[in-house]
């Protein structure tokens, strides 16, 4: 019987390599080989801060939070990922240096994982990094790019409106107190928002 956790694995794999040509699905057996399929129940860590990421993951259920820690304990979330994404260590220096955030499962997660190391050298071997891996870092530099024109520019209102706008459903998931975190607002201010805006609607 197929597993159709490797089916998934592999039409993402063939969605995110070659998306402007032809490739038979067989071209993408030794790299869907490397993975293999885990879960995870919620709040399982991982990645620690001041550990080595060194795991690419394809999410098959579930959410995936990150985040940082200050000295007092406090958590500031940096991200989330959901179904068919892959996360791995776009950034150089996050595949270099120890982690500077943690990587937690949200929810439940069913995820397919891969040591980068194989990952990479599979890709590499075959010709395929930089397709891959391009378009990720364009992706990485536009979200941080506005993030912090948003950060700067819109009002906290203004953020969670659009956060909203933008995905819908990933905004109707997170629970509020990791959505204000990630709007870099506390939780009562959201609260307010969000009655402001039935308010008004209303």
């Amino acid at each position: 019987m197929t597993d159709p956790s490797k089916i998934s694995l592999a039409a993402a794999l063939k969605r995110d390599l070659f998306r402007d040509t032809r490739h038979r699905a067989g071209d993408l057996a030794g790299l869907s080989d490397l993975f293999i399929t885990r879960r995870y129940s919620s709040k399982s860590m991982l990645v620690n801060a001041g550990e080595k990421w060194e795991t690419v993951y394809f999410i098959h259920k579930g959410l995936i939070r990150l985040f940082y820690t200050d000295k007092e304990g406090r958590e500031f979330n940096k991200g989330f990922f959901r179904e068919n994404h892959f996360l791995w260590p776009v950034a150089p220096s996050a595949r270099k240096d120890d982690s500077l955030f943690s990587i937690v499962a949200l929810e439940d997660i069913k995820v397919s994982v891969c040591r980068f190391d194989l990952f990479y050298s599979w890709l590499s071997q075959h010709g395929h990094w930089e397709r891959f891996a391009l378009p990720y870092a364009e992706s990485f530099a536009t979200e941080k790019f506005m993030r912090e024109y948003e950060f700067l520019i819109h009002s906290a209102t203004e953020r969670y409106q659009n956060f909203c706008a933008r995905d819908p459903d990933l905004a109707g998931r997170i629970p509020d107190y990791h959505l204000a975190s990630y709007l870099g607002i506390t939780n009562v201010s959201l609260s307010r928002i969000k009655k402001s805006i039935r308010f008004n609607i209303c």
